[in-house]
């Protein structure tokens, strides 16, 4: 009996021979080697079928549904009921993976035990030329599946290239609809249902799949060719330099388009106003110009509020002061590093926190009262860059930190691999968190008793 493999890559084939072989190819140079891959054919012709059986790995099993239901559907539920592995993916024969995508979905999967996640992609939407490297100037990519809060969104069009899916889960939620019991598109369908089944969904920060979308080229099935393809192949080849240029014509591009899509809306609310910058304009004056005028400001005023926070000096602490750090007074005691303010407290964001603020007493204490997310941790709080105190939290008991001089202090607290309360099993946060501050209080240390 052959292993068991982690992974099952379930590929839909149809009539796009020159084509498939890129997509089998980059599952070939994966850098993760456990994987079996299930292609089947939608009724595709015997050309098809020879460039997938002219792959000699036994990794790569191929099965040709009789007739053509044409769509993935069908191809997808096929291969999902012989598949073997711990965790599907899927990829569109027009698609290609990284070489690192495979392993590095498997490593997050493992760790956010999720059942299912899903990645930004980079998808080329118009190729300028035959050959050659990127070219911002005549190439378009852009960035699809992502998120702003890493939670799932129905409205989001995330292609199933992207997925990796627990194999269980695959049953559990149902299969693929046929394209007319649904007025979606049969992935979007399927991911909208495994939300309202309440299965959990991961959204893993990592680029790793080009995707050249067959449906919006014209004669794409028709002509054998795809000059795009071969192109697109190279870049993948090419290694992480080749990745980051991609990256940078999909921000350039992406950037481009936000721009334009915001002075639309801001002339769609704001009617009058936009007469008044064409009108404007005939006389030579910006169009911000225009709206700061309008909305009252004076002049020096943009400049002003850019700069209010790079003035001001940090709030002054007082021997004696407590703050309640989640509420508004603890806001201009928080340096970089932390989330948002919570009626309980506020919780680190990354493995370094601040907190800023100045004083004109010496030798005074900072007690800090809160937790951190793992209560065994030991924390460094360090003040101006010095490390002073090396210590774990008591559940909101107080802990001193000494403030030896008076003057700018910045406590910087260091919280070793922070991780989310989903990764240990508590919650369903996925945030990382390190410590809760509940309370900040400036104190005078009670004399050292001689002996």
């Amino acid at each position: 009996m052959p292993k068991t493999p982690t992974v099952s890559v379930i590929i839909s084939a149809y009539n796009r021979p020159k084509v498939i072989p890129y997509a089998i190819q980059s599952v070939l140079d994966s850098d993760f080697d456990d994987w079996e891959m299930i292609v089947v054919g939608d009724g595709c012709n015997a050309e098809t079928e020879a460039a997938i059986r002219a792959f000699p790995d036994n990794r790569i099993r191929f099965h040709n549904l009789p007739e053509n239901t044409g769509h993935q559907s069908a191809p997808h539920n096929a291969g999902v009921e012989m598949a073997r592995g711990k965790y599907v993916f899927f990829l569109n024969q027009d698609d290609m993976y990284f070489p690192d995508h495979i392993g590095a979905r498997v490593a997050f999967m493992e760790e956010a035990g999720t059942d299912i996640s899903w990645s930004p992609i980079l998808l080329l939407q118009q190729s300028g030329t035959d050959s050659g490297p990127v070219d911002p100037a005549k190439d378009k990519l852009i960035l699809d599946g992502a998120v702003a809060d890493g939670k799932f969104d129905p409205r989001a069009f995330v292609i199933s290239s992207c997925w990796a899916v627990r194999r269980d889960m695959c049953h559990k939620v149902g299969p693929w609809l046929p394209v007319d019991q649904t007025r979606l598109s049969p992935s979007q369908e399927w991911l909208s249902r495994a939300q309202k089944q309440g299965r959990t969904m991961a959204f893993h920060r990592h680029v790793s799949v080009l995707c050249i979308h067959s449906g919006v080229r014209r004669y794409s099935y028709v002509t054998p060719e795809s000059p795009e393809h071969a192109r697109a192949w190279s870049w993948i080849c090419d290694g992480p330099l080749t990745r980051l240029q991609l990256l940078n014509c999909a921000a350039i591009h992406m950037a481009g388009d936000l721009f334009v899509t915001q002075n639309l809306l801001k002339e769609y609310r704001r009617p009058l106003l936009a007469i008044a910058q064409r009108v404007g304009r005939t006389f030579s004056l910006h169009p911000d110009a225009v709206q700061r005028f309008f909305d009252g400001m004076k002049k020096g005023g943009w400049v002003d509020n850019h700069t209010k926070f790079t003035k001001n000096t940090p709030p002054e602490l007082a021997p004696g002061q407590s703050v309640q750090f989640g509420t508004s007074d603890a806001d201009d005691l928080v340096g970089p590093g932390w989330h948002n303010g919570e009626p309980s407290g506020r919780w680190s964001a990354q493995a370094r926190a601040d907190v800023i603020f100045y004083t004109t007493n010496e030798n005074l204490s900072l007690e800090l009262t809160g937790h951190s997310l793992r209560r065994d941790d030991q924390v460094d709080f360090l003040i101006n860059g010095k490390p002073v105190l090396t210590a774990s939290f008591e559940d909101e008991q107080p802990l001193p930190i000494p403030v030896p001089d008076a003057g700018l202090c910045v406590l910087t607290i260091v919280v070793k691999n922070p991780t989310s309360p989903h990764a240990l099993g508590l919650a369903e946060d996925s945030r990382v968190l390190g410590v809760h501050l509940s309370s900040v209080k400036l104190v005078v240390p009670p004399p050292v008793a001689l002996d």
